[in-house]
């Protein structure tokens, strides 16, 4: 019995020490994991949210952080409701007739920025992938797994750019590289960055940010007020719609 016993009070013992021992690597992985995540926006291979630095003016603002995108091997791929599905590089989507406009981001976190976008307007597009009758939107997939709806009567709005170029320089990763939406009468968030596919679609599809956040299912800018990052956060009245008066 007293054998037993002191088996039984070494084996007590051990497994003491395991655990204390598993504690302490546990703590050591928690706190690595904790660390690496709060790195991850940083990591230089990575693209997330920042405000900081040259963003301090146009904030950023991803799903998920995601590896940079490689324009030497994206394309943008066309599905769904199209007599012409394809996929098409950055080589050929700088190709397509060019449009400029100066138009303002307006975010629902109140902030807006302003920035001259160069891209083309999707009828281009449509011209090589021949959307089909039934064709009555597009969801967009992006590099950070953000999912957007648009009906075609927003994306054929003539103020509506699909955009590869701002302020005179490619798109940054950071802001949508290599080709990001842009629908400044709508909320940003109508206007999804590094866009990987275009699927067209019949019916209506709920975006990301309209399954999971407080948001509407049209994205129209509404009445009230903004912030502008560029002109010093100072509060201007909007009256819904694009902004055009700043």
């Amino acid at each position: 019995m007293r054998k037993i016993g002191g088996i039984q009070r070494r084996v007590f013992l051990i497994g003491i020490l395991m655990g204390t021992l598993g504690f302490f690597v546990g703590m050591f992985k928690t706190k690595t994991c904790a660390q690496a995540s709060g790195d991850f926006f940083g990591r230089e291979e990575y693209v997330g949210k920042t405000r900081k630095g040259r963003f301090k003016k146009f904030y950023v603002q991803y799903f998920k952080p995601f590896k940079r995108v490689d324009g030497d091997k994206w394309k943008l791929k066309i599905t769904g409701l199209c007599e012409n599905p394809q996929e098409i590089d950055l080589v050929e989507i700088k190709k397509l007739s060019k449009k400029t406009q100066v138009s303002r981001i307006k975010c629902v976190e109140c902030w807006s920025a302003k920035a001259q976008w160069e891209g083309f307007h999707i009828s281009h597009l449509h011209e090589k992938v021949r959307p089909l009758p039934d064709a009555e939107g597009v969801v967009f997939r992006c590099a950070d797994s953000y999912n957007e709806y648009l009906p075609l009567n927003d994306l054929t709005h003539e103020r509506a750019l699909l955009v590869h170029t701002m302020n005179k320089e490619p798109l940054s990763d950071e802001h949508g590289f290599p080709l990001r939406v842009i629908v400044p009468f709508k909320y940003g968030y109508k206007s999804p960055k590094a866009v990987l596919e275009m699927e067209y679609v019949k019916g209506f599809h709920l975006g990301t940010w309209s399954k999971i956040g407080p948001y509407s299912l049209d994205g129209t800018i509404l009445p009230g007020y903004d912030h502008p990052l560029d002109m010093g956060k100072k509060r201007r009245k909007i009256f819904g719609g694009e902004i055009f008066d700043y």
